[in-house]
């Protein structure tokens, strides 16, 4: 959700899910050709594996455990990794009530973290933790069965279980990021991504490098001058980027961390001695939980329960 996300716009994913039941075996996954109509059995969540179209039907265990591996690492904190898993599954959740099953080939959701959130199956973990397989494999397991089937509810609704890497030092709201009021995502402070070694980075850009990213940006045209090229940046309190005047231009916040592959809308963009500097804060979307935020919690004592609650507003743990 880390990369993040996990999680495209929320006006794009109009998606809101019931509940699932698990499956009495563990760790099975059967993969179907596309044109096959999905199992629709509660206890089952279909992925479409976006490498090939295909869907991958699995049990809420098996689900979880993935899409956590995928998405955390598993060295943070227990209490932590708890918090993600619920995380996962309830974003699935969500997603599985309204998929563009045109889209997914019939599925509830993809693996792709871009769009949806990562899910990697059983031998795709052997490949990814390797030679910690075993130990990682055990890890995993145990924390999902703590929390297995534990979701976040709204209106006793599963909730739009939006996260990511790392934020400012406080998450930004859905509605400054996406430009909708969701009750439960609402800024809240985020203490510890403040003391992550990766914090803050700053890049350089040549004066052609920086031209040729921002003209792939509708309307923009720049003179010959660079000095004349950035104008007014329109910001949030805590640095979250809403506009950029690019070549008397007003630039979409987000559109410009895409041409110039940013980690963060968190960013200051200047120019001297012939390049540009661009010196970002935080990683991802900066909307609900924070998971460099959430490990930090959990080891300064705080539960799984208790991170949840601290980063969406309102919710109740089911």
């Amino acid at each position: 959700m880390r990369k993040y996300f996990i999680l495209c716009s929320v006006l794009m994913a109009a998606m809101i899910l019931m509940p699932l039941t698990a499956m009495e075996k563990q760790h099975k996954t059967v993969l179907t050709n596309a044109e096959q109509p999905v199992n629709t059995d509660s206890g089952v969540i279909s992925v479409m594996k976006s490498e090939n179209g295909k869907v991958e039907k699995t049990d809420v265990k098996e689900y979880t455990v993935g899409a956590l591996a995928a998405e955390m690492s598993m060295d943070s904190h227990d209490e932590a990794l708890k918090a993600q898993a619920v995380a996962c599954y309830t974003y699935a959740l969500y997603c599985r009530e309204n998929a563009d099953r045109d889209e997914l080939n019939g599925a509830d959701i993809s693996d792709d973290s871009k769009t949806h959130q990562g899910y990697i199956n059983r031998d795709e973990r052997k490949k990814k933790w390797g030679d910690k397989f075993e130990e990682y494999e055990e890890k995993a397991e145990k924390i999902v069965d703590e929390v297995l089937e534990k979701k976040m509810t709204y209106d006793g609704k599963p909730i739009l279980a939006a996260y990511h890497d790392l934020c400012s030092g406080r998450t930004e709201s859905a509605e400054t990021v996406w430009g909708e009021n969701i009750a439960y995502l609402q800024a809240v402070t985020s203490d510890g991504d403040r003391l992550s070694p990766d914090y803050d980075k700053t890049v350089t850009l040549s004066e052609e490098k920086f031209r040729t990213a921002v003209q792939l940006i509708d309307g923009i045209e720049l003179s010959d001058d660079p000095e004349e090229w950035v104008g007014k940046t329109d910001r949030t309190d805590t640095g979250f980027v809403r506009s950029v005047e690019i070549g008397g231009t007003k630039a979409d916040g987000n559109d410009l961390k895409k041409a110039l592959e940013l980690s963060s809308r968190n960013f200051t963009l200047t120019y001297s001695d012939g390049k540009f500097t661009v010196k970002t804060v935080g990683n991802g979307h900066m909307v609900g939980m924070s998971q460099y935020g959430a490990d930090y919690m959990a080891r300064q004592g705080s539960n799984w329960q208790e991170i949840l609650k601290h980063y969406y507003t309102g919710i109740t743990i089911v």
